[in-house]
């Protein structure tokens, strides 16, 4: 098989050419020979129509698949001459958008193809399909490195193995496999070098035209290396980077220049540079001129500038400084075509320099106005620079030192022991020999005009950048007042010792933290511990809880001054109530307190101010109870008997509330009156329900005993409410007092106190005395009206099981029970108290199940119960028509009892009848009935009036 180029061909030799189409009929690419083989300059070959190069009648490319199309075509050259072309089409794809055209000429002996291909500045060789080499060029010898003769025939992978496998060989056989021409760009390690191919493929082979493109691709990479290392200097520098076109516009700015400016680049970029708009100015605050900006500057004299130092604004922030340098960027031509600013924020040394500045100001004027003496002495001993200070300590004339040495026996110097004062000790002499400062020498030194003061004495020294001592520093101060008043402290503290020990008052000395430094005896004895362990310890390590120990402290300190009690608290747990003046900075840093042990005086007045109270308290009572007794001798009423009590309660300070209650049956109470307590407050208790208050008030009136609610604002497990109408009111106690009378409860009288201890000793006494009294004065208004009646008729009545429940229970249980007494609450509905005997009040309970009329039953006090009825019972009957039930006993299911109803007296009448059910009744009519004696028992029910 042959390639498209066969070297073995005789006789006049054909030129060949290859070119690449577009779909829209315009030549793309041209093989190198296109311009031998067509007779026109390779540049004016690509970009033009297949038509205007090859002439009209070319044929059009073929579909898909389809054979290529050959056609003989005249096509004329740039120099007239018509050259008789073979031109074969062929399509590479089915839309038509790449199109081959091979173009063959036949030439003379003088421009065969060997010459052709010979002249050319690629390398070219020829493969059949086998890939056998069927002609190699000269260049292509040079540029494998093997000759024509080592290379024909010769299968291209076999002779270069290491090319299979690469881009090359997949290149080669993808463009003879599609019959596609291909190009790639490839180092190949056979040759060792970039080489260009260019692979043309047909039936019978295929030519490669490669040329050697390592000196473009080193340029390539020396290029891109260079820009990349441009592209990280302009991204990475510390300096701001902008460039600028020659009208000023942006055109470039790195992150660092966008930081600094704090403008975003977008906003920049081709923007012209306006100097107004940075609100330049120059070291001397004034606007900086417009032709000295380094940008205009580079512009009107093409040379760089460095170091132009500015303030600008930025934004709304504050003002900052840069340095800013330029430099031109010339073209060919020598113009400028770019100007590159670099620029750097230099605030922070410009503040440094005007700190340097202010410090350099402010040494200068600490040297002048300094209460102490200065004087800077070089190593040698010389003074170069007095203050004025110390030429006035020292005794000499202004600058009559300067340039004198310092000589120590000339000043005749002291030490505090009288002695004279070592040369090596000399604070000048130390700083030298250690190099380190020192500080507060304390000596006597004899000035030049001969009189002796004391100073304190520091040196430093003032080193040069290698370290070593340039300048030493001394600095000095008068403390002969000082020492004069130290001596002076000495002998007051001997006296203030011989004081301190012998008071018999507790004294303890404490510094600015509050910790005792100094405590006398009576200090140990009220602390309750040794003088070791008392010191060291602090004023807080003996305060009660809560107490703000730090705060007092501050304010004493502040003061000068402080007097009041401390509740000082020993390490034994005992708490002392003290009495203490305190005075500040007695010394330095010394703080004295006097303390007095009153505990027992406090107690003292603590007891005599509670009896105080609870007298006054026991007055107004004593008083209310005179008022109740008033009353009573005119009361008609049980309200107007309640009214007064609660009334006066109220008034007083310590019992601002009041209020009595009436039991109505099972848990319920009714408010009969109530004092100091607005009505929607006494809605709103009721309303919500304080279980407590109810329960304690049922407690009173059922055991016939004072129940008293303590911690009424401040324990949780009280009622919500009630705990709203203690804090509302000031309330810390309530009592519940029965309202009772030879055994009869009436009520409950409850009363608040202010007082946390009330109602307790004699206050309870009072209060149990001032119930007792109201249900006196209840039951006396109750006899009143009974005496005031025109006749009562008593009656004796029995009755049966069928017809009264509670004979229809005792029926059921068995047993001997007395009617204790009788509670009407509404009409047909009653509350019975039973005293059951020794019958069990468990059984009773479980036998009350489905007893007709019995409403409810509720256990009181063993053996007494309470039992609801309700209906059409001859109890009820009795009470709705204004009877009162004295008394009655149950027993085998019969109930008996007497009872007393007012009506027209008819004196000396009886009669006899009968009930619906019946039993028997007498009923006998007096002017006037006794009642029997009540006994004392547990607390009865009061019958209704």
């Amino acid at each position: 098989m042959h390639s498209d180029i066969d070297p073995q061909t005789n006789g006049p030799t054909t030129g060949e050419c290859v070119l690449l189409g577009d779909g829209e009929g315009t030549i793309v690419w041209s093989g190198p020979d296109a311009a031998d083989v067509l007779g026109r300059p390779e540049a004016s070959i690509t970009g033009r129509t297949v038509a205007s190069l090859l002439g009209p009648s070319v044929p059009d490319p073929p579909q898909r698949g389809a054979a290529p199309i050959t056609d003989s075509l005249a096509i004329p050259a740039d120099d007239g001459e018509v050259w008789d072309t073979t031109v074969t089409v062929d399509a590479i794809d089915a839309s038509g958008a790449a199109t081959v055209y091979r173009c063959h000429r036949t030439v003379d002996e003088q421009l065969g193809v060997y010459d052709v291909l010979s002249r050319v500045e690629d390398g070219v060789v020829a493969f059949d399909t086998e890939w056998r080499y069927t002609y190699v060029n000269g260049k292509a010898e040079e540029l494998i490195g093997r000759s024509s003769a080592e290379l024909l025939g010769e299968v291209v992978w076999d002779l270069f193995p290491k090319t299979a496998g690469t881009d090359v060989e997949e290149t080669f056989r993808r463009a003879m496999a599609t019959q596609e021409p291909s190009t790639l760009e490839t180092y190949t390690n056979s040759l060792e070098r970039w080489v260009e191919v260019r692979v043309f493929p047909s039936s019978t082979g295929a030519s490669v035209y490669f040329r050697d493109i390592s000196s473009r691709k080193a340029r390539e990479a020396q290029l891109r290396r260079e820009q990349d290392l441009t592209e990280q200097l302009f991204r990475l520098s510390p300096m701001g980077i902008a460039v600028h076109t020659p009208d000023g516009r942006f055109v470039r700015l790195n992150e660092r220049a966008e930081d600094i400016i704090g403008v975003d680049r977008e906003d920049l970029l081709d923007v012209v540079l306006e100097e107004p708009i940075w609100d330049a100015r120059g070291p001397d605050g004034e606007p900086f001129p417009d032709e000295q900006f380094p940008l205009n500057v580079v512009l009107a004299t093409g040379e760089p500038c460095f170091g132009t130092e500015m303030s600008v604004q930025r934004g709304e922030d504050d003002r900052f400084w840069i340095s800013v340098s330029a430099a031109p960027v010339l073209n060919d031509d020598g113009d400028t075509e770019r100007v590159i600013v670099s620029f750097e924020e230099i605030t922070e040394r410009k503040q440094r320099e005007a700190d340097l500045k202010r410090e350099r100001d402010l040494t200068e004027q600490l040297l002048r106005v300094s209460p102490m003496g200065i004087a800077v002495h070089t190593p040698d001993g010389r003074f170069v620079r007095v203050n004025e200070r110390a030429e006035e300590l020292l005794g000499v004339e202004p600058g009559e030192l300067v340039g004198e040495e310092l000589v120590e026996p000339e000043w005749e110097s002291y030490g505090p022991d009288g002695d004279p004062f070592p040369d090596e000790a000399f604070p000048f002499n130390v700083v030298l020999r250690t190099g380190e400062p020192t500080f507060g020498t304390e000596m006597t030194i004899r000035r030049r005009d001969g009189t002796q003061i004391w100073l304190s004495v520091s040196a430093a020294p003032l080193l040069n950048g290698d370290g070593d001592i340039e300048r030493v520093i001394v600095a000095f101060e008068e403390i002969t007042e000082r020492k004069q008043y130290e001596q002076e402290l000495r002998e007051s503290e001997q006296q203030f010792r011989a004081v301190f020990q012998g008071t018999l008052d507790t004294l303890v000395l404490a510094d600015d933290e509050g910790t005792y430094v100094d405590v006398n005896q009576a200090a140990c004895d009220l602390y309750g511990l040794d003088e070791d362990e008392l010191v060291g310890r602090n004023v807080a390590d003996f305060s009660p809880p809560g107490y703000d120990v730090a705060a007092a402290w501050a304010a004493f300190i502040e003061t000068g001054t402080l007097r009041g009690e401390f509740p000082l608290v020993r390490p034994d747990g005992e708490t002392r109530v003290t009495d203490f003046v305190a005075t500040a900075n007695i010394a330095p840093g010394l703080h004295l307190s006097a303390l007095r042990d009153i505990t027992e005086r406090k107690a003292d007045e603590e007891q005599l101010a509670a009896q105080r109270d609870e007298l006054a308290r026991l007055n107004d009572i004593n008083a209310l109870i005179r008022g109740v007794h008033r009353t009573v001798v005119g009361a008609t009423d049980r309200e107007t008997v309640e009214r007064a009590v609660c009334d006066g309660l109220a008034t007083s300070d310590s019992h601002p509330v009041a209020l009595t209650t009436r039991l109505t049956g099972g848990e319920t109470q009714r408010v009969e009156h109530a004092a100091g307590l607005a009505d929607d407050v006494l809605a709103a208790l009721r309303a919500e329900g304080a279980t407590c208050l109810e329960s304690a008030i049922t407690r009173a009136g059922a055991a016939n005993t004072v129940t008293v609610l303590s911690g009424l604002a401040t324990d949780e497990t009280h009622h919500p409410a009630l705990r709203e109408l203690a804090a509302d009111h000031g309330l810390r106690t309530l009592a519940n007092i029965p309202i009772e009378s030879d055994g009869v409860v009436h009520g409950v009288l409850t009363v608040g106190s202010t007082h946390a201890g009330a109602f307790a000793g004699r206050e309870r006494t009072l209060f149990t005395e001032l119930g007792q009294l109201l249900g006196t004065a209840i039951e006396a208004i109750r006899t009143k009206r009974l005496l005031y009646a025109t006749g009562f008729l008593e009656l004796d009545l029995s009755v049966s099981a069928d017809v009264e429940p509670l004979a229809a229970l005792n029926d059921r249980v068995g047993g001997q029970w007395r009617l204790d007494g009788v509670v009407p609450v509404e009409s047909g509905r009653d509350l019975l108290y039973v005293d059951v005997g020794e019958t069990s009040v468990a059984a009773v309970e479980r036998a009350a199940d489905d007893v007709p009329g019995l409403a409810g039953l509720r256990r009181v006090d063993t053996p007494l119960v309470e039992l609801r009825v309700e209906d059409d019972t001859p109890v009820c009957g009795l009470l709705d028509a204004g009877g009162r039930i004295r008394d009655g006993t149950i027993e085998h299911g019969e109930a008996g009892s007497s009872s007393t109803s007012r009506s027209t007296p008819t004196c000396g009448a009886t009669s006899t009848g009968s009930n619906s059910a019946g039993s028997t009744w007498t009923c006998s009519q007096s002017a006037r009935s006794s009642a029997p004696p009540r006994r004392p028992g547990p607390a009865r029910r009061p019958t209704p009036d």
